[in-house]
């Protein structure tokens, strides 16, 4: 799933041109895979459903229930969508892949931007024990 959508994208990197749709959009699919395998549950790039409580809905499994939207697609959390847009505006600026922005000891086999990480790490499943 896309956590941004192309007019997003768009409105990030600075463009108001179709010119460069056919690789923004190759990368916003690219980036939010790369974030959703980092942050290592699906559900933890979404909003989270809640009862009338205010405590989280956890399915049958315990695993937690993720809020949709009036089209019934996920809720993207506001910091997730962060980081794919800081992700995004970093792959767009450096294509050629000579940007030192990378801080691979933070990325745990998916290596993101140290913007990106950063943003992410309050979201990520722990690994340590």
């Amino acid at each position: 799933m896309d956590l941004v959508s192309l007019t997003e994208a768009r409105m990030q990197v600075r463009v108001d041109t179709t010119a460069d749709d056919a690789w923004l959009s190759l990368w916003i699919t690219t980036i939010s895979d790369s974030v959703m395998s980092w942050l290592k549950d699906e559900w933890r790039a979404f909003e989270l459903l809640q009862d009338s409580a205010g405590d989280v809905v956890v399915d049958s499994a315990g695993v937690p229930v993720v809020a949709l939207d009036s089209a019934g697609l996920p809720t993207v959390k506001p910091r997730v969508k962060a980081a794919v847009l800081v992700e995004l505006a970093m792959q767009y600026r450096f294509r050629e892949g000579d940007g030192k922005q990378v801080d691979p000891s933070a990325g745990h086999g998916y290596v993101l931007g140290a913007g990106a990480t950063a943003l992410l790490n309050a979201t990520r499943k722990s690994t340590v024990a």
